[in-house]
């Protein structure tokens, strides 16, 4: 009171020790890795944050235990309903969130957080699989005719690029980043939001190659086009004088598609083709890549199409490819046919 009453006004909150006054120091502090996330992932973040703040937030640090960890997980993992399955991306998803707040407390210095990283760095907990699911040059070629019947260009072209190319969803059709205070909304702007990172007709050069600077890594994605007959189909479908801005635009509106309108629009098109609803139209990138591999393609190849900084990223969205045991198959044959009959 009379630090307040002498002019010391300081409005930041003072750790109070518990999960809740964690939370709040890790998505204010300056310092903390939240404040250098992108926004999107911010918004998962906070998602996640909300239902641990709601759920055990009033809890102490100093009072925690391998056993609380343990049964939280063990909540978030139940069913939604009986008969359905666990959540288990869920509840590890919850777990790593703890985590990252638990690393940021070790790092900011606040107390009982080394403890609890003790714990949790030597506890395993249960993930959910890696998805399988790919989708296939039969699944693009089925789905083309019923997208261009609809007249939905749109979807027909920006499928065919991310199966092609294997580009990532957002990096062919864009994302609508919040604009931030205070800055102008100058651009192709759509409820506050601004368009940006979609393929647009000046990324296509005249010999139709296209270099593109990928939104997750950094790294730079480059394809020849005139090598993709599919893709080259579908473009020769739109009008020069329509080439101009950004390449897939939502047919009904005349801009790009609105958050979620392109996955909900390409579903509808993608039952009426027959594509089972467990395959994604983000599944076309895992579908590309599986594809190169069971043509033979050398892995580090593959890697600089996709654009990965890790061969080891590559190989995680290779869903069931066989090319390569076929390889192995091939040559161990041929070695056996070369073999001496008493060896």
């Amino acid at each position: 009171m009379l630090e307040w009453a002498a002019g010391k006004k300081d409005t930041a909150r003072p750790f109070d020790g518990t999960i809740a006054g964690l939370v709040r120091a890790y998505q204010r502090d300056a310092a903390s890795p939240y404040a250098r996330v992108k926004w999107n992932t911010r918004k998962t973040y906070d998602q996640t944050l909300e239902s641990i703040e709601k759920a055990v937030g009033a809890r102490a640090l100093a009072q925690l235990s391998l056993s609380d960890f343990r049964r939280w997980y063990e909540a978030a993992k139940k069913p939604r309903a009986k008969g359905s399955p666990e959540r288990i991306r869920k509840a590890h998803g919850i777990i790593s969130m703890i985590r990252r707040l638990v690393s940021y407390g070790v790092a900011a210095e606040l107390p009982e957080c080394r403890r609890l990283q003790e714990i949790l760095s030597n506890t395993e907990f249960e993930q959910a699989p890696r998805r399988r699911a790919k989708l296939t040059y039969q699944h693009v070629k089925a789905f083309i005719p019923v997208a261009l019947k609809h007249e939905r260009l749109s979807l027909a072209l920006g499928t065919a690029l991310q199966f092609e190319t294997t580009l990532r969803q957002r990096d062919v059709i864009g994302e609508w980043e919040p604009i931030e205070e205070g800055r102008p909304a100058s651009g192709i702007v759509l409820n506050g939001r601004r368009w940006l990172n979609g393929l647009t007709w000046a990324d296509i050069s005249s010999s139709f190659e296209i270099y593109k600077n990928t939104t997750k890594t950094g790294q730079t994605a480059a394809h020849d086009l005139r090598l993709c007959p599919i893709v080259m189909d579908l473009l020769a479908k739109v009008p020069p004088a329509r080439r101009v801005g950004p390449l897939i635009v939502d047919e009904t509106a005349g801009r790009p598609y609105a958050e979620h309108a392109y996955a909900r629009e390409w579903r509808a098109i993608a039952d009426e083709a027959g594509i089972p609803r467990g395959i994604w139209n983000m599944d076309a990138r895992a579908g590309g890549i599986s594809e190169a591999e069971d043509a033979g393609a050398d892995l580090d190849d593959i890697r600089a199409a996709a654009a990965h900084a890790q061969a080891s990223t590559t190989v995680r969205y290779s869903r069931g490819a066989i090319g390569k045991s076929r390889k192995v198959a091939r040559l161990r044959a041929a070695h056996r046919a070369e073999r001496k009959p008493n060896d």
